[in-house]
């Protein structure tokens, strides 16, 4: 039996171009799951129901601030990972610390990053607007929206809509109101789905006037295909306040690919990592059929020269910096079990 690559892994990874290349290259077999949900597949890991995987590409608190704490995630060594991890984009200094454990040592390798709210048609609604009531502007009764299912972002986007802080423990009251709100978007969308082509198509159309959750990740087809009206937003201000006082109002996700540590792993899980850094790998990721994002390594010149004009404008680069600069980190809410389960109530009707 030859030897086998398992990649548990967020769309992409998994494709014959990245994961199929690899294990032709080594000889090796390959295996490969997409994940559905980070928090889902995180207590899966955990509770033993998924032994035999290798690498995993997951979203960064749940490899740091939960697989960690499990003991499920191996260090890697600092002399062939450092120099990976050396020279990323300016932009992406302070999410690049989601690579490194409690006492520093690396865990993993940054990639696709960038902020995740909602999106909005441009010739509806102004973006300064946009950018300036936030969440809100769902509830305003004239406004037609979509909500995409992706529930550990729809969790954080349900609190910071009902004015409340994802990152803090909530009383009752506040759970009360994350309640009502998770109703309000289940009763007021006008579309409710899992896939984002299908809201860019209604936005584009004009059926709707934006959707939440959302970000360049998941608008950045259409605008490769010409429709720059549609555009992921990250609002100025919200609930989130940080150490200087400020109150952040968007999230930034950055993906981590990791080892996991088992005594039966692969041996090529090292390799794969290096490969996924490499300029060539890097730029695929950043470009995979179906998406469009901004990847750690555009940092490195050659990288980033790989980009056309119109692959800079699709992923929005004249306002990553900012953007990047308005969000909180995608962390773990303290109470995320509960909301979890108000807001998959909430949404019941659409999933059955």
């Amino acid at each position: 039996m030859r030897p086998q690559l398992n990649l548990l892994c967020w769309e992409g990874y998994d494709d014959e171009d990245v994961l199929g290349e690899f294990c032709r290259r080594h000889g090796i077999a390959g295996h490969s799951e997409a994940l559905l949900s980070d928090a889902g597949t995180a207590g899966r890991l955990a509770g033993g129901e998924l032994p035999d995987w290798d690498v995993l590409n997951i979203n960064n608190a749940w490899v740091r601030d939960y697989l960690c704490q499990h003991g499920m995630i191996k260090t890697l060594d600092a002399p062939i990972f450092e120099p990976l991890l050396g020279g990323l984009l300016p932009q992406f200094d302070r999410l690049a610390t989601w690579a490194r454990n409690d006492a520093s040592e690396i865990i993993g390798i940054c990639q696709r990053f960038g902020s995740f709210n909602f999106v909005v048609n441009t010739d509806v609604i102004d973006r300064n607007n946009a950018e300036d009531q936030g969440f809100a502007l769902a509830s305003e009764a004239s406004r037609r929206f979509g909500v995409l299912l992706y529930d550990d972002f729809n969790i954080f986007h349900v609190c910071i809509t009902a004015g409340l802080n994802p990152f803090k423990s909530l009383n009752d009251d506040e759970l009360e109101l994350f309640t009502e709100t998770a109703r309000s978007w289940a009763r007021n969308a006008a579309i409710i789905t899992d896939d984002h082509h299908v809201l860019n198509k209604a936005l584009a159309d004009r059926e709707i006037d934006l959707y939440l959750s959302g970000g360049v990740y998941t608008v950045s087809p259409a605008r490769l295909q010409g429709h720059h009206n549609l555009r992921a937003i990250t609002p100025r201000r919200g609930p989130m306040i940080d150490a200087t006082g400020e109150g952040r109002g968007g999230i930034v996700f950055t993906e981590i690919t990791s080892l996991l540590d088992h005594p039966g792993a692969s041996p090529f899980g090292v390799e794969f990592l290096r490969y996924l850094c490499s300029p060539d790998v890097a730029y695929a990721m950043a470009t995979r059929p179906g998406t469009l994002n901004p990847v750690a390594q555009m940092g490195d010149p050659s990288v980033f020269a790989r980009f056309s004009a119109a692959q800079l404008e699709a992923i929005q680069w004249d306002s990553l910096e900012a953007d990047i600069e308005r969000c909180e980190m995608y962390q773990i809410p303290p109470d995320h079990g509960e909301l979890l389960a108000r807001l998959q109530a909430a949404f019941a009707r659409v999933r059955s």
